[in-house]
């Protein structure tokens, strides 16, 4: 795995409407904890440390795992082998390149897969597969959870349903056109439903260290902006789309939009914090081996 799996971009060469999308998702995103602090300063004045520490120790790096565990069944898929710590670099490597105003992580799985032998198409195709399938499984988790509350609109919570439920079939076909093992699509699906468990968890937690009173069902509503954040692409790890998701929903789920947008903004801040470190030694390691 070479230095094409750094996914870098010159600023230089970026249009000029990207840079100005990438201005004005900054801005947003400042603008948002802004409002929300001014709306709720008392959150941020006390954070539980033991909290935040909790997902830093454990939330983030077992994300990571499962994203290198899904590399390695993904890349079965299609009849490539990955062992654990290549899959890691690249889950590491693919996170902190989300950080770019592109699919940096889509990018770098890819790459990874092409360089262990499959062809352009199918490291494509499978990584689409693997994108679908957390769109799938987060709108139908999201969406039960939304069902289950008495104070919110059904219909959303059907909607969100529906939405996961044609996505999930999309891949069901497209797993059986790149191969005849439908385990593996099983293993996928587990995997898949075990992260967006996690990051429902992690901003439960993060509700915890804001001292807001929210259920965990509540939080795990909103489950679905970390997918709404990663469709664009073009923002930087859709810097300002997933806590704007986040606020959009927590009302509808009868949290304020303010709490919503600092527990996804914690919740963000948290993960960059331990994976670009970790991002940049292993850039370093492999730089000096080379």
């Amino acid at each position: 795995m070479g230095d094409d799996l750094s996914g870098r971009e010159s600023s230089a060469a970026r249009p000029l409407w990207v840079r100005v999308v990438i201005l004005l998702a900054a801005i947003g995103f400042v603008l948002g904890l802004y409002l929300s602090y001014r709306a709720h300063p008392e959150l941020l004045a006390n954070p539980n440390w033991g909290s935040i520490a909790l997902v830093a120790i454990i939330g983030v790096p077992v994300i990571l795992i499962l994203n290198a565990l899904e590399l390695q069944v993904s890349a079965n898929l299609i009849g490539q082998q990955f062992s654990f710590s290549q899959a890691a670099e690249v889950t590491v490597i693919g996170s902190a390149a989300n950080m770019l105003p592109l699919p940096g992580g889509t990018m770098v799985r890819v790459a990874a897969l092409k360089i262990a032998g499959a062809s352009l198409k199918r490291s494509s195709a499978v990584t689409l597969l693997v994108s679908g399938l957390w769109v799938g499984i987060a709108f139908i988790y999201s969406g039960i959870w939304i069902c289950s509350l008495e104070i919110t609109s059904l219909q959303l919570g059907f909607l969100f349903i529906a939405v996961g439920i044609a996505a999930f079939l999309v891949c069901v076909v497209l797993s059986i056109r790149l191969s005849k093992k439908p385990i593996v699509l099983g293993q996928l699906t587990l995997i898949k439903l075990a992260l967006v468990v996690v990051d429902a968890t992690r901003i439960f937690v993060c509700f915890l260290a804001l001292g807001y009173s929210a259920s965990y069902a509540q939080a795990s509503a909103l489950a679905v902006s970390s997918v709404m954040g990663a469709a664009v692409s073009v923002v930087p790890a859709g810097l300002g789309i997933r806590e704007g998701v986040a606020a959009l929903l927590g009302p509808v789920v009868a949290l304020s939009a303010a709490s919503a947008f600092l527990a996804a903004s914690l919740n963000r801040i948290i993960g960059l914090t331990v994976i670009v470190p970790v991002a940049l030694f292993l850039g370093l390691r492999r730089k000096r081996s080379s």
